[in-house]
């Protein structure tokens, strides 16, 4: 599950950083809020995943 998690935060993170460079280019500036949004979304995943591998590895968190 945290394996998952962590891929689809990775891929999130990725696809969102070239959403707000696009975004940036055309001047739409609705759509790098949006960008910055699956980010945030994208980094709290990976945090969770994180705080997930700890817990089951090291038994702590």
């Amino acid at each position: 599950m945290a394996l998952l998690l962590k891929i689809i935060g990775a891929v999130s993170q990725v696809s969102s950083i070239v959403y707000i460079i696009t975004a940036i280019i055309k001047k739409k500036k609705g759509h790098v809020r949006i960008g910055f949004i699956i980010l945030v979304v994208a980094c709290i995943l990976l945090i969770i995943a994180t705080r997930m591998e700890d817990s089951l590895r090291a038994g702590y968190r």
